[in-house]
């Protein structure tokens, strides 16, 4: 979850047609566009991991209206903003995460027939990787994409060569989310079942969020509801099995206001985190 607070949620400013208001500001606005089924639309002010080893850690999230515009961690100075196609726009066109100051990833977007169909991704964290994703649907639920898996560094250069993808198979359920996927990578399959619960998940009213994060496969935690359990298992030149399960404190609207979720990683053993999520 962390990771994808630090790189699918981090967000980004908007073009100059959007205000840089304090997002309490926008509250009324908010609440008068719904899009839940109970009629209140909620968007998470802080998300913090309790982090029992350590100091914890936060996430703040600043808004205008529903859309996103930008996540921050102080501990790690790191920063995303996020960029729409236009104002009251439902589509991302871009993130941008910074650490220290310095971009170290943009993800650009396009749609089509209100889906995403293309991802390009530029990675600065040692040199520059460039590589597009590119999603096709096969049928409603059934979707297909190359996720890069490796390449060949040249440190005189600072770019790579002989990319290395995997052809990813996503089965969506009724309610949209990734009921499971399948791929093959370096002579070892992996198999990914998840299942969820039947409420909000935290991130599912910030316009365009879930759209661009939904395929995020190894995690599952981004989704319209709350993941309660992903089982991967590999095989192959190796094999194992990969856990998650979570359970989820819910506030009166159906969102999480606390999530405990546990990771039983082969070979690397059982760890536990809980986040707490504070809402606008």
């Amino acid at each position: 979850m962390k990771k994808l607070i630090l790189s699918s949620l981090a967000v980004a400013v908007l073009s100059s047609c959007v205000s840089n208001d304090n997002p309490a500001d926008h509250r009324d606005n908010v609440k008068n566009n719904n899009n839940n089924n109970n009629g209140t639309l909620r968007l998470v002010k802080k998300a913090t991991d309790l982090n029992p080893g350590g100091q914890p850690y936060m996430v703040e999230f600043k808004y205008n209206g529903d859309q996103i515009i930008e996540t921050y961690n102080a501990s790690d100075d790191d920063r995303v903003v996020y960029t729409y196609s236009g104002y009251n726009s439902d589509y991302i066109a871009k993130t941008e995460e910074f650490i220290g100051g310095s971009l170290v990833l943009m993800r650009e977007f396009t749609y089509s027939n209100g889906r995403l169909s293309t991802e390009k991704v530029t990675d600065k964290e040692q040199g520059t990787l460039i590589y597009t994703k590119i999603y096709q649907y096969i049928s409603d639920t059934h979707v297909q994409f190359n996720e890069y898996k490796s390449g060949t560094y040249n440190p005189s250069t600072g770019t790579y060569s002989n990319l290395v993808f995997a052809q990813v198979d996503v089965h969506l359920n009724n309610s949209g989310n990734v009921a499971s996927a399948n791929y093959t990578h370096n002579g070892v399959t992996y198999n990914i079942i998840n299942t969820y619960d039947t409420f909000h998940n935290p991130m599912k009213d910030i316009k365009g969020f879930i759209k661009i994060n939904l395929f995020d496969v190894s995690d599952g935690q981004i989704g319209y509801n709350n993941l309660l359990t992903q089982t991967e298992t590999y095989s192959g030149s190796s094999n194992g099995i990969n856990k998650i399960t979570a359970v989820y404190t819910l506030n009166g609207d159906n969102y999480p206001t606390k999530a405990v979720t546990t990771y039983d990683i082969s070979g690397y053993g059982t760890s536990t985190h809980n986040w707490l999520y504070e809402y606008y």
